[in-house]
């Protein structure tokens, strides 16, 4: 029998690389629950499966080479926290931003809780400034 805290570890390696290094939308049936709750500095509340699925297509259209090494998973109970280097070249749109061919490397840090071995709750906070700054954009003045 696998550990709770191994089984979630589990659970978050499989998020990463389905969800952000292979951006396989279909994939993501069977890793997340249809209805999650999700955090990070700007929304807080609950996500549909098909909203959080059309975000990532999009973000995988920007940076379709778009890889997320993660450096560490730590896990307790129902939760594992990871983080890591975010990188990717970006190709297409991106939250209004036409494409720029410049490259991101910006860190990142994610928790999941996992509810009957699916990722049911997300929180996430990464270098979204850094990330803008890389693609010449200086959110402080609108540009």
């Amino acid at each position: 029998m696998v550990e709770p805290t191994e089984e979630t570890k589990q659970v978050a390696r499989r998020y990463v690389d389905v969800v952000w290094n292979r951006g396989n939308i279909d994939g993501m049936d069977e890793i997340l629950t249809s209805n999650q709750l999700y955090h990070d500095p700007m929304s807080d509340g609950a996500e549909e499966l098909k909203e959080f699925k059309g975000f990532i297509r999009s973000y995988r259209e920007a940076f379709p080479d778009l890889r997320y090494e993660v450096e560490e998973y730590i896990a307790e109970g129902d939760k594992a926290a990871f983080w890591g280097r975010v990188t990717g070249t970006h190709e297409g749109m991106f939250m209004g931003v036409a494409p720029t061919g410049n490259e991101i490397d910006i860190m990142g840090i994610g928790v999941i809780r996992v509810e009957d071995g699916k990722v049911a709750e997300r929180w996430a906070n990464f270098d979204l400034f850094g990330m803008f700054q890389q693609l010449g954009i200086d959110p402080s003045h609108g540009q």
